[in-house]
């Protein structure tokens, strides 16, 4: 399976009782959004599935990023710590080109957890607002490469 595990972009502060659940991209976050989209299409991405966060912020991330996908879900589990139902959730994906949309810390240790086998080390997999870690997955695992916002406006595709 290719996995593409992507960070919601930049949002607004939680303010009063909306809480963090409900903040929204802000114009940086679409633009984030905008140049990934932009990145990926040039590199001829198309996901089968994205899943994503129900939180606002991943929704929206999602949201600019759907003309890439077949299909588009949220996916409560990626609103909390990996854990071994989200594990066996991608594994009913196998075979399929999949993006999943979500936050930090989740989804370092999401990370360190596929390539490592240890959630605990999620803090050395940092992600960057509207960055991408690219891995196969299961077999063999590997990480494929890492686009980053700054990397992203470097590039020359």
């Amino acid at each position: 399976m290719e996995l593409h595990l992507i960070r919601h972009a930049d949002a607004g502060r939680a303010t009063g009782r909306d809480g963090d659940q409900l903040r929204e991209l802000t114009p940086s976050g679409r633009e984030q959004c905008a140049a990934l989209r932009g990145a990926l299409e040039r590199l001829g991405v198309r996901y089968r599935l994205l899943l994503c966060s129900p939180w606002t912020r991943a929704r929206q991330t999602a949201g600019e990023l759907a003309g890439l996908a077949a299909a588009q879900r949220d996916e409560d589990l990626l609103a909390a710590p990996p854990g071994e139902g989200l594990v066996t959730r991608l594994r009913l994906e196998r075979g399929r080109f999949v993006a999943l949309v979500g936050h930090e810390p989740w989804l370092g240790e999401l990370t360190a957890l596929l390539l490592t086998g240890d959630a605990g080390l999620g803090d050395r997999f940092p992600f960057k607002k509207c960055g991408l870690y690219a891995l196969r997955w299961p077999e063999p695992t590997e990480l494929r490469y890492v686009l980053t916002p700054a990397l992203i406006g470097g590039l020359d595709l």
